[in-house]
């Protein structure tokens, strides 16, 4: 199992719907590091489905200085399979608190 982030803004074109727009896709990335993300944020990354990026941001940027600040802490978590590793799974919420900060209309997909 794995997840899949990105950032979608709808957009009026004058047409009867609006369309959604990829405004940043974070890509994917196995949730064998869930529990790193986990305790960092202090609730499950899939939680910020639907959430607006702008509102969680904040909450990104204090999630990836928990991890940056006690990086051995959270390399002990790192899965025993081998799938996913604190490197990973740091890159990956910065990714996704870079794209928030640049996309803070957007709304965050996540589907795992």
């Amino acid at each position: 199992m794995s997840y899949d982030v990105a950032l979608y803004l709808q957009v009026d074109t004058g047409g009867p719907e609006p369309i959604d727009y990829c405004a940043a896709d974070i890509g994917n990335y196995t949730s064998n590091v869930s529990r790193m993300w986990e305790e960092a944020l202090g609730h499950r990354l899939a939680d910020l489905h639907g959430r607006n990026a702008g509102d969680s941001a904040d909450a990104l940027k204090q999630a990836v200085a928990a991890m940056e600040d006690r990086p051995d802490h959270y390399r002990a978590m790192n899965p025993a399979n081998g799938w996913g590793d604190y490197e990973g799974a740091l890159d990956y919420l910065r990714r996704l608190m870079t794209a928030c900060c640049a996309h803070p209309k957007a709304e965050i997909y996540i589907s795992h």
